[in-house]
Parts: C-alpha cells; structure tokens; sequence
C-alpha cells in the first residue's frame, strides 16, 4: 500500500542523522531543517509509490487500463480481424487475456474454457458412430465420418425482429448477431474436425 507525501516524510526525518547540528525539531512558526529538505523528496517518492500500486493492476490484460494497448501491440493484429476500437473497455481486455493466455488443446473443456475467457458460455455436443449393440430404439443414426463433426451450442447476443408500424422500407425481416467467438473456436479446433454452431 501506497503512502501519502506526509508519511513519506515523516519516515525521512525519522531515519536522518541525530545531533544538534541536524535539529530534529523547530519553532512552530518555521519548519525543521529536515522538513524542508525532504518535504520535494518526499512528494516524489510518493507518487511513485502510487504508480507503482498502480501497476499491480496493469500486470494482467484482464484489469489493465495503461497498458493494454502494449499488450494489444505484442499481440499483433487480431487473427479474425476484430477491430479493437470499436470495442468496449471491457470487451478488449476480454480479447486480449483470451488470446494472452491461449495454450491450445483439443478437449471439451479447452473450448468451454476458451469461450468463457470472452464471457460466453457454451454447450458442446459430440457425434458418436452408431454401433448395433449400443443403439435403442429412438437414436439418431450416425455414420461415419460424422463423427469429426462437433458443435457448439451458444445463446444469441441479439435479435431484432421487423414489426408493423416501426420498421421502413429497407429494413431487414430478421436481423440476429452472433458471437465473434465463433472465429476463435474455428481457429482452434483439430484439423481432422469440422465444427457447427447452434444458436438457442
């Protein structure tokens, strides 16, 4: 924790050389030798002491404010393309810890994991070949190779229906938004997979 320019230089003074040629203590009216000495010093230590707290938060893309276009510029250019200046504070420093911490992985809770970095939650459903001995009556066939196929269920973030008497000439019937996280499971899924998604 951060101390104030007073306690700063109040711990200076308490440190200085003793003697009656260093006078501790002055009339009311006129400031100590030391308080006077130190009072600058004491200013300077403090606000870097302040800046330095301040830095314990700037240290993790998900809190930094000062240092997340740093963070943003070692990363490079977005690999979907998403333009960070159009997003939101909070959206940038959620793109930017998922894609400072990416370790890669190939199982479900990787992709879980990597969609709850950018604030989704999502549902992955994995195809299982049909087996005679396995399937009851009721089961979806699966053949193969469907198998490498795998989706992911995610809620829409919007959807904007045309009604009557508010929408103009122009206008869509249906505009519905998506969630750019699609572009990172994409890019990392295997290779040997195809992925879908399904929006609920």
């Amino acid at each position: 924790m951060s101390r104030s320019a007073e306690q700063v230089q109040a711990d200076l003074i308490a440190h200085a050389p003793r003697g009656w040629v260093w006078p501790q203590a002055a009339p009311v009216a006129k400031p100590s030798l030391f308080e006077t000495l130190f009072k600058p010093l004491a200013k300077r230590i403090a606000a870097l002491e302040e800046t330095a707290e301040a830095m314990l938060e700037e240290i993790d893309p998900r809190t930094a404010t000062l240092l997340l276009p740093d963070f943003e510029r070692v990363l490079g250019p977005d690999p979907c393309g998403r333009d960070p200046g159009t997003m939101s504070l909070e959206q940038r420093r959620q793109l930017a810890h998922q894609r400072w911490t990416a370790r890669g992985g190939a199982s479900i809770s990787y992709f879980v994991g990597l969609a709850a970095k950018r604030g989704v939650a999502i549902a992955i459903v994995e195809n299982r070949v049909s087996m005679a001995d396995a399937a009851v009556a009721g089961d979806e066939l699966i053949e193969s190779p469907e198998q490498f196929c795998w989706t992911v269920e995610l809620a829409l973030l919007g959807e904007i229906v045309a009604k009557v008497n508010e929408s103009q000439a122009g206008d869509l019937l249906l505009d519905i938004t998506l969630s750019d996280v699609e572009c990172d499971i994409r890019r990392a899924k295997p290779a040997h997979t195809d992925v879908a998604f399904r929006y609920i």
